[in-house]
């Protein structure tokens, strides 16, 4: 949980002036990271070299060691023309360090000694955020980098092409196979596929190396391209990562650019090159090392003697010893470790001079202050490889983490990157940012996706292989508690530790000034400081929303645990925790459907799921709530596959391959964190998700277990969500934290839904801080009016808007009794628009739900309500949707059509760019303050000629001075989809709404532009 509480310091508000001043921070910034391989392309470029857009170096990949300048005025720069004298200063303390590693060798003792000094230090203050400019940077390296970059440096400086590390020559070696090619067998051997390219070999522009002929008929364009990438990094020995979507191959990139680093051919011969390069004497062959988390070590020794002929050895487990002697005295090409082990064994690891690291799943060294970060930051390996599905995680910064592990130092200080990066970035995705946020972020997002990122990140999306792949769903269920979990979540927020926890930061009562958290109370009535509890009482708050059940204390944990769990489960339920604590074992607990909301919602799927013979996956990140659900499933008829972090590799391989083989298997309880990673279970097409994790990319990976190459089966999604409780708030991070990525790698205009910014304490809106944290909405569910409050705020700010009298509809428009307001939607009606470009459906089947469930309501309330007539328009039959609505559930959407670009957003960001400079609007907020209600200017529907001639006023003119309100009356928002349903030949609204709510997003897309054409017409404000 990397973001739960927001304690950095927030940015002050610049006026338009300096703001016009700063405008072009980020391109500086950028321009100084590429300056010196810019320049180099320029040069080739005029030397013949093809005009195109290059994504790697082509000559000294290092270039010069470059000063940053921030962007903070003439102050901030005149400081940082100084830094290198600053640095001088500041390497002291640094220094030392290298040369303590230099005198005792590489053997890391000095440095452990320092690790454990720090480690000391941290006892007695806790930093949330270090910003030191030292952190991780170049200069910090041990000596044994600085020494090996200086030579290599030193080295192509003398002898150009002849100092890269291009692939060896096996010129002077003789094979006995060379007399019989044609007989040699081949790697890899796929029978029963056919290859995807013709059977020959590939060579790379600009590295020189050749993908052999049997590797290269296997591999896609995009996978050559991905293959071009890292050779070309290996070769000029820089870093990189690469950043590929889940399901893409990255594993088979590494390995077919490893084969054209090693020179091989994909035959037979591979397997003598180590051993006959070694009684040859050559100077120089390959060694690599490969780190990853401990359930892929099998997978990668797998797919390496399916790819190839190598010598691979595991540094794990009691063998460790005798790989790294193999590696040293070279007799290993490959060396596979974890990212544990390494950390454990760094001084060893480190005597071997690696010509390459691959850190796959390299998202685990993202934390700056991570022991494993500051371990992998001194891998003694020039050329620096990630691997990455997930680059952006929880914010910008980690991505400054990933790449200065790549190139140390490349990228500037954290501090640099934060100021011209980060906090642009993260400002303009505010629902309450200004015209200039808006604009400085949108041109710092394209300026990073296009200059600064090419060069070092290479990243393609699950689009690629689209059409190999099945359709999917990804449908987010909106769980409403049962009233005894309510009133127990209730009674929780209501306790004392949590109200110590959110009146934190109240102004103390004593009139000291202070807050209430850092004077009067400090400490709770038991004891303790409130600080202490703010993540304990997340946690139970999570298991609430999840099940009640999981706050019983069990017999089998230790004495300390039972106690803590019982004093929560006395706050919880104080009237019945004397007989759940006595009937604590009991299975009852587990079955009993007024614990948990979402049980009733599961067991009624997994009936109807097992009826069609389905095949699913269910994921949570509580153990104790997999161990419930397998409790409950063996007294059914459902056969249970169960997997979580305990389990031994080899466990794990065989129940999932028993699962995928044996049709009779229904249910697979799996850890979203054990199972997230190297698991294949195509054989299943309905993924559920009890309960949403503080970081999106678990989820996101759970799904892709189902959903990759192999499955046959259209896949459905199922996230399930406690409303109104904690689980809403980590949903919508989650949506945060996906919208922060696209934008990271795509420079994706997305829908700026929250008015926070993480990590800023004065803005924390919806999402952010402990109040929001530790609230519950009983009555309402906070993303459905967040998302509802964005689609009235974009059809404010749209491009084409047609004025509506909101303040006074008449009280003919629409009738109290909902009958008599269906029997009469025929009256003439006003309606709002917004420009062709701007449609977003969402709104439209918000519209739909709002008019089918008040139409219910209403048909139970009178003695009939009219019958639909016969018409051509039939509602399909949407089982699931049928047992949802059974269950309790108001509210439904799917994750695709909130996260993703939008339209309207584009728009937008256009006009902000194009008016940012105006100091007079770079101050204005895009969208207006969505809670107030304004007044509302009327406009008169005149003919083409009146509008445009007599008062010699454009539409446009016009339309620029409408103003909005937001929440119009219900009769408003019933009479526009009623209009709709008129349109479009439906007879009864009810009906129509039936219908809408069935579409899909481009349907209902398509709907709107149709009908607003129309309108557009009908008002005289434009054609087609």
């Amino acid at each position: 949980m990397d973001d739960t509480m927001d304690l950095t310091e927030s940015d002050d508000d610049l006026d338009a002036t300096r703001a016009v001043r700063k405008e072009l921070g980020h391109e500086d910034y950028i321009n100084r990271v590429i300056g010196d391989n810019s320049e180099s392309e320029s040069e080739e470029e005029t030397n013949n070299e093809p005009s195109t857009k290059r994504r790697m170096h082509d000559d000294h990949p290092g270039g010069e060691k470059v000063d940053w300048s921030e962007d903070d005025g003439e102050e901030a720069y005149e400081e940082f023309k100084k830094r290198k004298s600053v640095k001088r200063k500041k390497a002291a303390a640094s220094t030392r360090k290298a040369k303590a590693v230099e005198k005792e060798g590489i053997t890391g003792k000095r440095q452990r000694k320092l690790d454990v000094d720090k480690k000391a230090k941290g006892k007695n203050e806790r930093h949330w955020d270090d910003e030191s400019d030292d952190q991780l940077m170049e200069y910090t390296l041990p000596n044994y980098l600085k020494d090996r970059r200086a030579r290599f440096d030193k080295r192509t400086e003398m002898l150009q092409a002849a100092g890269l590390k291009l692939p060896p020559s096996y010129d002077e070696i003789e094979f006995s196979d060379d007399e019989r090619l044609e007989e040699l067998a081949e790697r890899p051997d796929f029978p029963r596929m056919q290859p995807v390219a013709p059977y020959k070999d590939k060579q790379l522009p600009k590295s020189l190396g050749l993908i052999p002929a049997p590797i290269a008929q296997w591999l896609r364009d995009y996978q050559v391209e991905g293959t071009a990438f890292l050779h070309s990094l290996f070769v000029y020995q820089t870093g990189g990562i690469l950043g590929d979507d889940m399901g893409l191959g990255k594993t088979v990139q590494v390995i077919a650019f490893l084969t054209c680093a090693f020179g091989k051919t994909g035959d037979e011969r591979d397997a003598k090159r180590m051993r006959k390069m070694r009684r040859a004497d050559v100077p120089w062959y390959p060694r690599v090392l490969v780190v990853c988390p401990g359930t892929l070590i099998e997978n990668w020794k797998n797919e390496f003697n399916r790819w190839g002929w190598w010598h691979v050895d595991t540094y794990h487990g009691n063998s460790k010893d005798a790989a790294l002697d193999a590696a040293a005295n070279g007799r290993l090409e490959i060396m596979i470790t974890t990212y544990t082990t390494y950390r454990m064994n760094k001084s060893a690891i480190n005597m071997v001079e690696w010509d390459c690291v691959i850190a796959d799943e390299c998202h685990q060294i993202k934390g700056r202050q991570s022991e494993t970060t500051q371990s992998m930051n001194e891998v003694n390996a020039l050329c620096r490889i990630g691997l990455t599905g997930t680059a952006i995680q929880n914010s910008y910064d980690e991505l400054w983490t990933l790449l200065n592990w790549t190139n140390p130092g490349k990228f500037g200080p954290i501090s640099t990157w934060k100021q011209s990066i980060s906090l642009p970035l993260k400002m303009g995705q505010s629902h309450d940012a200004t015209v200039h946020q808006l604009s400085k972020a949108r041109k710092t997002a394209k300026a990073l996706v296009e200059n600064l990122l090419p060069q070092f990140f290479l990243r393609r999306m699950k689009t690629l292989i689209a059409h190999q792949l099945p359709k999917k769903s990804d449908r987010v269920v909106f769980c409403p508690l049962t009233e005894t979990q309510a009133a127990a979540y209730e009674n929780c927020i209501d306790s004392d530790v949590v109200r110590y926890i959110t009146e934190s930061t109240d102004d103390c009562g004593c009139g000291s000034g202070k807050k209430q958290g850092w004077c009067c109370r400090k400490f709770l009535p038991e004891g303790g400081k409130w600080q202490s509890y703010v993540f304990p009482a997340i946690n139970y708050l999570q298991k609430l929303a999840n099940h009640l059940a999981i706050l019983i204390p069990q017999s089998t944990d230790p004495k300390e645990k039972q106690d803590k769990d019982l004093e929560m489960l006395q706050v919880a339920v104080p009237d019945q925790w004397r007989d759940l604590y006595r009937n604590r074992d009991s299975i009852l607990n587990y079955s009993n459907p007024e614990f948990c909301g979402k049980w009733k919602i599961l067991r009624k799927l997994l009936r109807f799921w097992h009826g069609n013979g389905d095949k699913v996956l269910v994921f949570s990140h509580s153990v104790r709530l997999l161990k419930m659900l397998q409790s409950l499933f063996t007294h059914t008829t459902y056969n249970v596959s169960y997997l979580d972090g305990s389990m031994k590799y080899e466990d794990r391989a065989k129940t999932v391959d028993d699962f995928n083989s044996d049709p009779d298997q229904f249910v697979f309880l799996i850890s979203t964190k054990a199972g997230g990673v190297g698991l294949n279970i195509t054989s299943a097409n309905k993924v559920v998700v009890v309960d949403p994790n503080w970081n999106p990319a678990y989820d996101l990976q759970a799904q892709d277990r189902a959903y990759r190459i192999g499955q046959v089966r259209d896949v459905e999604v199922f996230r399930l969500v406690s409303a109104g409780t904690i689980e809403e708030i980590v949903y919508a991070r989650q949506i945060y934290k996906q919208q922060q990525a696209n934008i990271g790698y795509t420079a994706s205009s997305e829908r700026r839904y929250f008015k926070g910014v993480q990590e800023n304490k004065d803005q924390k809106g919806e999402i952010f801080g402990l109040a929001n944290l530790f609230s519950f909405q009983s009555e309402k569910m906070v993303l459905r009016d967040i998302v509802n409050k964005t689609n009235v705020a974009e059809s404010k700010a749209g491009v084409t808007i047609i004025g509506v009298d909101l303040e006074h509809p008449t009280d003919n428009d629409f009738d109290d009794d909902s009958d008599s307001f269906l029997a009469n939607h025929n009256s003439p009606t006003s309606t709002t628009n917004t420009n062709t470009d701007a449609k977003e459906s969402s709104a439209m089947s918000q519209l739909a739900a709002l008019i089918v469930t008040e139409a219910e309501e209403a048909a139970g309330s009178t003695k009939k309500r009219r019958k639909i007539p016969s018409s051509t328009h039939k509602k399909k039959s949407d089982p699931v949707q049928a047992i949802l609505a059974n269950a309790g559930v108001e509210y439904t959407h799917e994750n695709s059509e909130v996260i993703g670009s939008s339209k309207v957003e584009a728009s937008l960001s256009r006009r902000a760019q194009e008016a940012a400079n105006d100091i007079g609007v770079g101050g204005q907020h895009v969208f207006a303050d969505t809670q107030e209600r304004v007044p509302v200017v009327k406009r008169k529907r005149q003919s083409t000629d009146e509008a445009g001639a007599e008062s010699g006023r454009s539409s446009d003119d016009e339309l620029e001075n409408i103003e909005w309100q937001y929440h119009p009356p219900e009769g408003v928002r019933r009479r526009q989809l009623c209009k709709m349903a008129e349109t479009f030949g439906f007879e009864d609204v009810v009906e129509f709404a039936c219908v809408v709510e069935g579409w899909t997003r481009e349907r209902r897309r398509a709907c709107l532009e149709r009908f607003y054409a129309g309108r557009r017409r009908e008002l005289g404000v434009g054609g087609d």
